[in-house]
């Protein structure tokens, strides 16, 4: 299978199984592959993260998931790059 076509390119992701029946059931309602369904799902997201990006909220929004991480006793993202 070929890793690009177009402008396009294959990205290979894990997903549990329940919520890949999940996505079929919703495509074939949309009358869509699963490839599609997907592609416009993590398009639209990308989409609303850039947004919050742009005005704050991403970068609000990920130090208050570090502090959750902290809470729960889980070593964060920011832990490992301080102490590279």
């Amino acid at each position: 299978m070929p890793t690009e076509k177009g402008d396009k390119q294959a990205v290979t992701i894990w997903i549990k199984k329940d919520l890949v029946e999940k996505i079929d059931r919703l495509a074939e309602k949309g009358d869509l592959t699963r490839s599609k369904l997907i592609s416009n799902l993590v398009e639209v997201g990308v989409e609303e993260i850039s947004i919050m990006d742009k005005v704050g909220v991403w970068a609000m929004a990920r130090i208050f998931e570090d502090i959750k991480q902290r809470l729960r006793g889980n070593k964060s993202k920011i832990d490992i790059k301080e102490k590279e």
